[in-house]
């Protein structure tokens, strides 16, 4: 199925509050990992869980999975990886020529209609307000999430997100 370029990335709350606590855990370096979830019929990604990954550098500005810890994840999720996330601990909230490259070897090369996610930091917030995100969901001043999806014809491209929201009584959408 050919993504469309106006396409969307759903966050399930779950799996937001799963992201950020894997980067505070790793705010040092590039922490990263797998996105599960379901792609629509329209092209749009949902993200419904994350399957952290180890960065085989510990470096905070290069990740890359172990070969075999991927290939592992990939059987385990079958058809529920969607995508790719990282942290950018001390950078901006764009790709790096790096993750240009990557992300263009992935979906235009190889055709695999991943959606990549970039967390940038700083990550040096007091433990309480990550104790007010884990019982919240709110959003951690400061720290910004932005989706790519690479594009034979369109190159790279950001991707809108809409985070979905619990409330106490009803599930509401909200867009960034």
């Amino acid at each position: 199925m050919r993504k469309h370029p106006k396409a969307e990335v759903t966050i399930d709350a779950t799996a937001y509050k799963a992201l950020l606590l894997d980067v505070y855990k790793r705010q040092q370096i590039e922490a990263c990992g797998l996105l599960l979830g379901i792609t629509d019929q329209a092209g749009n990604w949902h993200i419904e869980d994350i399957h952290p990954m180890r960065n085989i550098f510990d470096s905070a500005v290069y990740f890359e999975f172990a070969p075999e810890e991927l290939l592992s994840a990939d059987l385990a999720y079958s058809d529920r990886v969607i995508g790719a996330y990282h942290s950018h601990p001390t950078g901006l909230a764009v790709a790096s020529r790096t993750d240009n490259q990557n992300m263009k070897r992935i979906n235009a090369e190889e055709h695999i209609p991943w959606i990549w996610l970039i967390i940038s930091g700083p990550f040096d917030h007091s433990p309480s307000l990550l104790q007010q995100v884990q019982r919240r969901l709110q959003r951690i001043p400061g720290t910004s999430i932005v989706a790519y999806h690479y594009y034979e014809d369109e190159g790279l491209q950001r991707i809108a997100i809409n985070f979905e929201e619990q409330t106490d009584t009803t599930d509401a959408k909200t867009e960034e």
